[in-house]
């Protein structure tokens, strides 16, 4: 499985990928690979050339230079398969309900505990299934 992180801060990046690495081990995954991106500029252009090859892509909100929903919103525009595949992990909801109200949006709200992330995957890769 392969997942995107696309957050600014490097604390988030360690949580995650420590999350994530636990969520493999008891979910029975054996090749779990997390690519984490502090640039927001550097992971949109990383969602619009290699998006195909990433499970789940995880997008905080509030970034530096380019917000989350901007990436969104580009995601949209370019690579609209892509859409079902993200996750929006931020402590500011209230920032997406409004601007995409057509969408049917996925948000892990911060801060969360490992077994709300877990659960969240869990219905994301059903749902994927599908």
């Amino acid at each position: 499985m392969n997942v995107l992180l696309i957050d600014d801060e490097k604390t988030m990046h360690e949580i995650m990928s420590a999350f994530l690495r636990r969520y493999a081990q008891e979910r029975g995954i054996a090749d779990m690979r997390v690519t984490c991106i502090s640039d927001p500029v550097e992971g949109l252009f990383e969602v619009t050339t290699n998006g195909a090859h990433y499970d789940i892509i995880l997008l905080d909100i509030r970034m530096p230079r380019l917000t989350g929903d901007e990436i969104y919103n580009s995601i949209i525009h370019i690579k609209p398969e892509l859409l079902q595949r993200i996750m929006f992990v931020t402590g500011y909801r209230q920032d997406l309900q409004g601007r995409f109200t057509d969408q049917s949006l996925r948000i892990l709200d911060k801060p969360f505990r490992y077994a709300v992330l877990a659960e969240a995957i869990d219905e994301m890769r059903a749902a994927l299934q599908r």
